[in-house]
C-alpha cells in the first residue's frame, strides 16, 4: 500500500480523475478550442510507444539503457460527447494467428471539465485502491481532468491541467500525479512502487503526441520515500488510412453496448465512494478480465453485468 496522501508529493491537491460528473462546477462551458483539441485525437493512427530511462537518482541504481519500443495501429472512437465530458476509446488492431486483424480493447481517456471530485492512486499491484480527493473550485477553474482506464474500464491514472492554445500550437499539460506500475514493467520489476508522472498531449499537423515525464518512486513502510530514476516517454500518433481500421469499427459496433454498461458501472462506483475506491482482480474463482471476456461474448443484460461486477468492488 502506498503511504500517505498526495500532498507529500505535490504542492497542492492533485489526483486520478473522477469517475463521473458529480464534481463538475456549474460554471461557464469550456472553450470551443479545448473541445476541438480533444476531439481531434480521434481517428485511425499508426502509433510508436517509446520509453527510456534518463537519469539514475537513487544511490547504486543503474538505468536500463535499452529503451522500450513498440508499434501498433490504434483506432480512437468518440464514445461520449457532452458539453462537459468527452470520452475516447482506443482500440488496438494487431495481426491475429490466422493472419486476420485482431482487435484489442485498449485504454480509454475520459475528459471532464472543471472536475472537483477526483481519485488519487494509493494502492499496489495487489491492492487496487484510489483515495477520493476534492479540489477547490479555484483549483479546478479552467482545467480538464483526464482519466485513463485499464482495458477492463477500471481506473489506471489521471492528470488534470489546462489546454493552452498559443503560437500556433494546442497542448494540454497535466500536474504530476501517481499511477501504478505500467504494464510493460509490473510483471518484471519489484524495485519501485509507483510512477509520479506529468503528461503533455500536443496536436501535430498529422496527429498528436503524448509526452510523459516519469519518476519511478520507492515508497515503503519504515523507509524514506526515494526517487529511483527518471524516465521519458514519447507516444507518437500519426494519422493513417490503415485498411484494418474497419475491423476495429466493426468490433466496436458489436460490443459498444456491453462496454458502455461496464464503464458506467465503474463511474457510479467512483461517485459512491466516500473516502476510497478499490477493486479486486479475482473473485469467486474467476479473474475480472476472464469474467469480462466471457460476458462480452454472452451479452447479458445490464442488470446481470452489474450484479456480476459487484463482488469485485470495495467501497469505503
Amino acid at each position: 500500500m502506498v503511504r500517505g496522501v498526495m500532498h507529500h508529493l505535490v504542492p497542492f491537491t492533485l489526483s486520478l480523475a473522477t469517475l463521473g460528473c458529480a464534481g463538475i462546477l456549474s460554471a461557464a462551458e469550456p472553450p470551443a478550442k479545448d473541445r476541438e483539441a480533444i476531439l481531434a485525437m480521434a481517428g485511425t493512427h499508426s502509433v510508436v510507444f517509446h520509453f527510456h530511462e534518463t537519469a539514475a537518482v537513487a544511490p547504486g541504481y543503474e538505468i536500463r539503457k535499452k529503451p522500450y519500443e513498440e508499434t501498433a495501429t490504434e483506432v480512437i472512437q468518440v464514445v461520449e460527447d457532452t458539453p462537459t465530458r468527452i470520452a475516447l476509446q482506443n482500440l488496438l488492431v494487431v495481426p491475429g494467428e490466422d493472419g486476420k486483424p485482431m482487435v484489442i480493447k485498449h485504454w480509454a481517456q475520459i475528459w471532464t471539465w472543471q472536475d472537483t471530485e477526483l481519485l488519487d492512486y494509493s494502492g499496489s499491484e495487489e491492492d487496487h485502491e484510489w483515495e477520493r480527493v476534492k479540489l477547490t473550485p479555484e483549483q479546478a477553474k479552467g482545467t480538464w481532468s483526464q482519466l485513463v482506464t485499464n482495458i477492463d474500464d477500471t481506473p489506471r491514472y489521471e492528470g488534470y491541467g489546462s489546454w493552452v492554445h498559443e503560437n500556433g500550437a494546442s497542448y494540454w499539460q497535466s500536474q504530476a500525479t501517481r499511477r501504478p506500475l505500467p504494464r510493460r514493467e509490473y510483471s518484471k520489476r519489484d524495485d519501485y512502487d509507483y510512477l509520479l508522472v506529468s503528461n503533455r498531449h500536443t496536436l501535430t499537423p498529422n496527429g498528436w503526441i503524448h509526452e510523459q515525464d516519469n519518476r519511478k518512486i520507492v515508497d515503503r513502510e519504515g523507509e524514506p520515500v526515494q526517487t529511483l530514476c527518471h524516465e521519458f516517454g514519447l507516444n507518437t500518433y500519426t494519422r493513417t488510412e490503415a485498411k484494418d481500421a474497419e475491423a476495429a469499427l466493426s468490433w466496436w459496433r458489436e460490443n459498444a453496448g456491453f462496454w458502455d454498461v461496464v464503464r458506467n458501472f465503474w463511474i457510479k462506483s467512483g461517485e459512491a465512494a466516500a473516502s476510497s475506491f478499490s477493486y479486486s482482480s479475482h473473485e469467486n474463482g474467476e479473474g475480472l478480465n476472464k469474467l469480462l471476456a466471457r460476458m462480452e461474448k454472452e451479452k447479458p443484460s445490464p442488470d446481470q453485468v452489474e450484479q456480476a461486477l459487484k463482488p469485485y468492488l470495495v467501497i469505503r
